[in-house]
């Protein structure tokens, strides 16, 4: 879902970036106009490109190496790789759009790159907040997704 999600996103802003200035919609519900735009559509990349690098330990295939699978539902632990993939792709993929604008007869703002970043924050702290709400819920619930939780049973009755 992170993949499909993320290539909208960027088909989005890729068309919303090199459309002439003349035909670009006017979204009235985003604060802050041209930079609230910004914000928001790198909000979204983040958001969903952070869900597309996620490597979650003890996830997706076994391997054919006998390895123990995890239990941890730990974000400090595991989140920082993709953190920063997402940060660098998201601050390249303003970058190459503001330079590429001027030949799309679009202006090209350095304030932009600005608010692409601050929407890449957004986005992540988003992502990590519900992310950290879903993993607080099942590591009350061990049963739900550890293949190794066993019920304590009381032998002494």
């Amino acid at each position: 879902m992170g993949i499909a999600f993320t290539l909208l996103v960027v088909a989005l802003v890729l068309y919303l970036s090199f459309i002439p200035k003349e035909s670009y919609p006017r979204i009235s519900w985003i604060p802050f106009a041209d930079k609230g735009d910004h914000m928001a559509a790198y909000a979204a990349f983040g958001f969903f490109f952070f869900l597309a690098t996620l490597r979650i330990p003890g996830s997706g295939k076994q391997r054919k190496i006998q390895e123990r699978p995890h239990s941890t539902l730990h974000l400090t632990s595991w989140a920082g790789p993709s953190i920063i993939y997402t940060l660098v792709a998201g601050t390249l993929l303003g970058f190459v759009v503001e330079m590429l604008q001027p030949k799309f007869g679009r202006s090209r703002e350095w304030m932009d790159l600005a608010a692409d970043f601050m929407g890449l924050v957004v986005g992540l702290a988003v992502v990590l907040l519900l992310l950290k709400g879903v993993g607080s819920y099942f590591t009350a619930r061990p049963w739900l997704y550890d293949p190794n939780w066993k019920d304590e049973v009381d032998e002494t009755r």
